[in-house]
């Protein structure tokens, strides 16, 4: 009977993946190569497999998954990646999971199925270490953008989200306020923690006493930037100035504000996070923190496309971007 790929992939104890893999022509982890090498030796299959001129092919794929295809900034990063990876013949295959733990699983279960060659995950407040641990252990590279995942051994690139949110807390305290209210996002999030850490250390670090009323958490959504600013507006002593930590909360926000009759900054001065096109329509234009997506999505595929290609040095990288403040007219001195 001939020995297959089957046998091989048995033999050695890894997935068919990464003796396929391994046949293509991609550097292994030392272990699973060496694991792959003795059991061609033991089965004899190199000679099998060369003797019929056999080719296995390379997808030249990387999967992407993110939350959802409507999140402009989840989407920027993607196409600043897209561009680098196609200046090497690599395609994508982009997924989204809505959200939702289980669908994030399947997604990443279909992916692998379908022997990508390397991964760019946003996996927002869901976890799949398990999944991923699958990924790494089959040499499949996993790069996570802007998300930490503790305990998971991969390449990182993500912002300075507590740092960004300090400049902008820091800012509206140069201006005079003392008054500050923080809509932010779910704290299940990497995101959300890290940019109410950097608004509790300025408010420290200026010796502001934080006040419970002016801490707000909502999803990241238009919804949940609504609804936190109307609480913060209906409060007996509310705040002169509202920071919120998401481009759609942002735009809730803005909503509740002009429901409420009140001018932008007279009655009320406003930082955003993330600037797009639409942020500068808005009347008068917002003072926002810019994340670099074109940096990030240009990191994210060149590091997925090093691992892919066996170049495993300084395995595993955190790579931080810096934000920038854009000063608009959003903000009043008192």
């Amino acid at each position: 009977m001939s020995v297959t790929i089957r046998d091989v992939a048995k033999r050695a104890n890894v997935s068919l993946g990464t003796v396929s893999r391994y046949l293509n022509g991609y550097r292994l982890r030392e272990h699973n190569r060496i694991r792959i090498e003795e059991a061609i030796r033991e089965l004899g299959f190199r000679e099998n497999f060369l003797a019929k001129g056999l080719k296995t092919n390379r997808s030249m794929t990387i999967g992407v998954v993110l939350a959802s295809l409507t999140d402009l900034f989840a989407t920027s990063v993607i196409t600043a990646a897209e561009g680098i990876l196609a200046e090497d013949n690599y395609s994508i295959v982009v997924c989204d999971f809505q959200a939702s733990q289980e669908k994030l699983e399947q997604k990443l279960r279909f992916l692998k199925a379908r022997s990508i060659d390397g991964l760019i995950l946003f996996p927002g407040s869901c976890e799949a270490a398990d999944a991923l641990r699958e990924y790494l252990d089959d040499g499949i590279p996993v790069v996570i953008v802007n998300d930490d995942m503790p305990g998971l051994e991969t390449d990182k690139v993500t912002v300075d989200n507590a740092s960004a949110s300090f400049r902008a807390v820091e800012w509206l305290i140069h201006q005079n306020h003392r008054d500050i209210a923080i809509i932010n996002g779910d704290q299940n999030t990497y995101t959300g923690r890290e940019r109410y850490k950097g608004y509790l250390e300025a408010l420290k670090t200026y010796d502001i006493q934080p006040r419970n009323e002016y801490i707000t958490f909502g999803h990241f959504s238009n919804r949940g930037g609504y609804e936190a600013a109307k609480k913060l507006l209906d409060l007996p002593d509310p705040p002169t100035a509202i920071y919120t930590t998401n481009y759609y909360m942002t735009f809730g926000a803005v909503i509740a504000i002009n429901e409420a009759k009140l001018r932008i900054p007279e009655d009320i001065s406003f930082i955003g996070f993330d600037h797009f096109d639409l942020s500068d329509v808005i009347n008068p234009p917002l003072t926002v923190v810019e994340q670099p997506t074109d940096k990030l999505g240009e990191l994210a595929a060149r590091t997925v496309l090093r691992r892919v290609k066996g170049d495993y040095q300084d395995f595993p990288m955190q790579l931080g971007v810096n934000t920038r403040m854009i000063m608009k007219e959003s903000v009043r001195t008192l």
